[in-house]
């Protein structure tokens, strides 16, 4: 039984940072419009920034999540600029391979601004396991999760709260009613692709003394973080939530119970009998419409 709660405690840790990335996702599509597979790279974005500045200049680890989240929002506004916004009025599939050549692009960055070396992270809390309620528990792990369920909850109350972020949901909802109330609509799509880029930054600096921090990270936490907004459904906020943690238990158990060589492939597996049996995903409803 301790062994099985350790085991959905880890899988709940990594789950975490995949909702994050997801919650970008999903974002990104109901805003914008865009399946952004370039979405990945935020993630190694926020963990080597976060890594230049805790561990190269040796600032202290909250000031370093400031600066990082800054960055990778200042980062987010000019990449939406300059490669995303001028193909707005073009077919969707313009901006799919837009985001595929944009994320090659910043891989390569990544890899001459790292020398493709794998580095090492130092961990926030103690990686000696404590025994709470006689379950040994890595305080990494709380650390982990609790950032992540925060930052969802402040996301959440963001949209909910601010004026900003009601904006941003009435664009997502229908942009063109959205800019006959005033509301500048290319402001919110950049807000909104900086946004969803800080949250995976912000996952990318969360799993990153879990992991070796490679310029490559990006890629496969990427691929997850979109699994994980097909399965709740693409645009659903509470789905990307929901899918991340579905997703990052099945991984545990897999590897615990099964084998790590077959994680990805039962991952893609379940995206493919998603698809197949819930189009829409886990939380949306297939609606009728008449014509």
């Amino acid at each position: 039984m301790e062994t099985i709660i350790q085991q959905i405690f880890f899988g709940i840790t990594v789950g975490a940072t995949y909702s994050l990335v997801a919650l970008g996702f999903s974002m990104q599509f109901r805003a914008m419009n865009l399946l952004n597979f370039a979405h990945g790279e935020s993630f190694t974005m926020g963990a080597f920034i976060g890594l230049l500045c805790h561990v190269f200049l040796g600032l202290p680890l909250l000031l370093s999540w400031v600066v990082t989240m800054a960055a990778c929002g200042i980062i987010g506004i000019i990449i939406e600029f300059v490669a995303i916004r001028p193909l707005y009025k073009a077919p969707p599939l313009n901006l799919f391979i837009c985001s595929i050549g944009l994320a090659m692009i910043l891989r390569q960055v990544w890899n001459i601004l790292s020398g493709a070396v794998a580095y090492k992270f130092p961990p926030t809390l103690s990686e000696t396991p404590v025994s709470i309620v006689g379950i040994s528990i890595v305080p990494e792990q709380i650390w982990v999760i609790g950032m992540a369920v925060l930052l969802m909850f402040g996301f959440e109350q963001f949209l909910k709260k601010t004026r900003t972020g009601k904006a941003m949901r009435a664009v997502a909802q229908d942009p063109y009613t959205a800019s006959l109330m005033g509301i500048s609509v290319l402001r919110m799509k950049s807000l909104v692709y900086a946004v969803s880029t800080m949250l995976g930054g912000a996952a990318g600096i969360l799993f990153a003394p879990l992991a070796y921090v490679t310029f490559d990270m990006g890629l496969w936490n990427g691929i997850k973080g979109f699994i994980c907004a097909i399965f709740g459904g693409i645009g659903s906020i509470p789905g990307a939530i929901l899918g991340g943690f579905v997703l990052g238990l099945i991984e545990q158990f897999n590897s615990s119970y099964i084998s790590s060589l077959y994680k990805d492939v039962i991952s893609f597996s379940i995206l493919i009998i998603v698809i197949a049996l819930r189009p829409k995903g886990l939380l949306i409803r297939p609606g009728r419409e008449k014509v």
